[in-house]
């Protein structure tokens, strides 16, 4: 029992450092954005990410090369949900849209998570999860609305808004079916199967891209921003939520997403500048408290 209950905790821990790298994702695509297309930063973060995984999953280079050539289809929905495609909606949406609106929308995702879970799996929520998703979401609103809930009734919906929306539905998804995925590869492994399906499926995108939009004018700073967004809310992020979801479960998982908006706005501060208000403070001890209480809910 004491086993477990330290895999919980590591999970939930692995969550919040998860959370808080695609907190930081907004600040610094922002910089690439200005430097290169949408379309190249989601299918240049993946290359990287699988050159970076190339002396992890070395020694799994069979077993890698034969789930690429008979298992392909079982791990394709997973590439679809979780990798470069979900990426592509979600930048080509956020440039036409704004920061605000990604992070409404990203809080739609433990919504999805439950709602798919209920509608495909006749999974019933537990009342403590219910709970701490109303006081999660209800600190994700604040931050959003800047402590004025009236601004939340006079955002407009774009088509832009439907592609992020999607991404959402996706990597709700994703995170589903991430605890049945394919057997006999590890952890890194299945990423590199994964985002090599990814880039594949996206290539022709990027090779519409590189024909239709100037070339990109990445600087040091650019290179070195290009390189985070790879190793950190990328690679890393996706081996810590990959390890964390099979422990917690999809529900648990997704209410701590609501902690991405929150760390948005704190390197924002950092990063660009943008001030610290009250309801920064406000927003983040519901968010907290809305995750730890999804947490009392007995393992299912």
């Amino acid at each position: 029992m004491a086993t477990f209950s330290r895999s919980r905790a590591g999970a939930y821990a692995a969550l919040v450092l998860t959370t808080l790298f695609w907190g930081s994702n907004p600040a610094v695509s922002r910089l690439l954005l200005e430097r290169i297309s949408p379309m190249l930063l989601v299918w240049g973060r993946w290359f990287i990410v699988l050159v970076m995984l190339v002396p992890f999953v070395w020694p799994e280079r069979a077993a890698i090369a034969r789930a690429l050539r008979t298992e392909w289809r079982a791990f394709l929905p997973f590439a679809l949900f979780g990798f470069a495609p979900q990426n592509m909606l979600i930048f080509f949406g956020l440039s036409g849209s704004s920061a605000m609106h990604l992070s409404l929308l990203n809080s739609a995702i433990p919504v999805l998570i439950i709602l798919i879970g209920w509608l495909w799996y006749a999974r019933t929520p537990q009342r403590m999860e219910g709970v701490g998703l109303v006081l999660s979401l209800t600190g994700v609103l604040l931050i959003v609305s800047h402590g004025d809930f009236m601004q939340l009734a006079r955002l407009e919906v774009n088509p832009w808004d439907l592609l992020m929306l999607a991404g959402m539905m996706v990597w709700a998804l994703y995170t589903i079916r991430l605890r049945k995925r394919p057997e006999g590869l590890s952890l890194p492994a299945f990423l590199f199967v994964g985002g090599v399906l990814g880039n594949l499926v996206t290539l022709p995108f990027i090779a519409a891209s590189a024909v239709l939009q100037a070339p990109p004018a990445l600087d040091a700073l650019g290179v070195a921003a290009f390189l985070y967004v790879a190793a950190c809310p990328t690679l890393i992020a996706m081996i810590l939520y990959g390890h964390a979801v099979p422990r917690v479960g999809p529900v648990q998982a997704g209410i701590f997403t609501h902690l991405v908006p929150v760390f948005g706005a704190l390197f924002a501060a950092l990063l660009v500048g943008e001030p610290l208000r009250a309801y920064h403070g406000i927003g983040f001890l519901l968010v907290a408290g809305g995750a730890i209480v999804s947490s009392l809910s007995a393992p299912r």
